[in-house]
């Protein structure tokens, strides 16, 4: 949500790259929709038809990220090829140009890693490269971004590194209340006076509320029921909520704000 506009996604590449761009040369293309079993992604923008951003967001262990970044990659191609009406040159005998892909991670999780590290796709194979075949290999590096972590990178994104005194407040008055609803209120609340992510948590600070709160939900849901089913579990809370809130006669759109589930799932629950 924080870079999911031209002017912030701008800001983001030059951070990262050193190369300023203008807003108008972004295009922002990140996968917002699950269809068909398809996963959304964090944030993916296109620079001057040049280069394709892919980035995402972690708080908790990433390792089987590269995988996710692969699979990511392939629909976002078949999406930017579809907008802009070219498919048809994939098949003829002229090479066709595409933006390069560029991957960056941004990770704030409470367990300790360094300040940058990369992951490789290759980490994940089962057999080594065999000689005489062709291969694959992404790379995407990871950058920790709690507060008092790059610094360097800070400087040239002020926003991530407001972004990462917000959530170092959140956690600082997580621990001093013991509720963790009250401290993401109240960090909201201490950011605005004190001019951290001002504008953004003016418009958003509602929405930041209820998704932090979900996503501290899932933490705790992993703690009680361990990785492999907390999202099982979860996944139950959010129906028998949806159905609550169809019983109220809430729209499917509403529904699907609040309780994170696909059209597809709702419009399935409102005819069962």
């Amino acid at each position: 949500m924080l870079y999911d506009d031209q002017e912030s996604a701008a800001e983001l590449y030059c951070s990262l790259t050193g190369e300023r761009c203008r807003p108008d040369e972004v295009l922002i293309i990140t996968i917002t929709t699950v269809i068909s079993g398809k996963m959304k992604n964090d944030l993916a923008f296109v620079v001057r038809g040049k280069a394709m951003v892919i980035s995402e967001h972690m708080s908790s262990p990433y390792e089987n990220l590269p995988v996710r970044l692969l699979m990511y990659t392939g629909q976002l191609y078949e999406k930017f090829i579809k907008m802009m009406g070219e498919e048809e040159f994939l098949y003829k005998s002229t090479i066709y140009k595409i933006p390069a892909p560029r991957f960056a991670v941004f990770y704030n999780g409470t367990a300790k890693r360094p300040e940058k590290e990369i992951l490789r796709l290759s980490s994940a194979y089962e057999e080594p490269e065999i000689e005489g075949m062709g291969k694959l290999e992404l790379e995407a590096p990871v950058y920790n971004i709690n507060k008092g972590m790059n610094e360097e990178l800070f400087e040239k994104s002020p926003k991530l590194k407001q972004y990462s005194e917000f959530i170092a407040k959140v956690r600082e008055l997580s621990k001093l209340y013991g509720d963790y609803a009250q401290a993401v209120r109240e960090a909201t609340n201490y950011c605005i006076a004190n001019n951290i992510l001002v504008d953004f948590l003016r418009k958003q600070g509602g929405r930041i509320v209820s998704i932090l709160t979900a996503e501290y939900d899932v933490e705790v849901a992993k703690r009680v029921y361990g990785d492999e089913r907390a999202e099982e579990a979860l996944a139950k809370r959010n129906i028998e909520f949806a159905k609550a809130m169809i019983a109220e006669g809430d729209s499917v759109e509403k529904v699907m704000r609040c309780t994170k589930l696909t059209r597809e799932q709702v419009e399935n629950l409102y005819t069962t």
